[in-house]
């Protein structure tokens, strides 16, 4: 707290969301994801308010209706060969197209100079 007194309304709520963590050759794992958030209502400000709260600490849960899953999957090694030849393919392409334009771009220099 920023005031010296001690005396002051900490609020904190704690929002859970059910989730389920599947990944490859395990079991489900059962979880919960939190989210704090906290803050402190300062005396003068509950005064100047006149609010009915009271100086202490209130807590709010809120459990969340929609669960969250997550599967971990592989790729399989078809999918990285393709990519990986795509690769390798798209490389070849562009090195040659663009040594085709600078060779091409030298002969064309070197006739006008002739």
């Amino acid at each position: 707290m920023d005031n010296g007194s001690g005396v002051a309304l900490a609020n904190v709520a704690v929002k859970l969301v059910p989730t389920t963590y599947k990944r490859t050759f395990h079991s489900a794992q059962e979880t919960y994801q939190a989210s704090v958030s906290r803050h402190i209502v300062q005396p003068e400000t509950l005064a100047a308010q006149r609010s009915t709260l009271l100086p202490g600490l209130l807590i709010t849960y809120d459990f969340t209706p929609l669960a969250v899953s997550h599967i971990e999957s592989r790729e399989n090694w078809f999918v990285f060969l393709s990519s990986l030849v795509g690769i390798v393919g798209g490389v070849f392409v562009t090195v040659g197209l663009v040594s085709n334009c600078l060779v091409n771009s030298a002969q064309a220099i070197a006739k006008k100079m002739d």
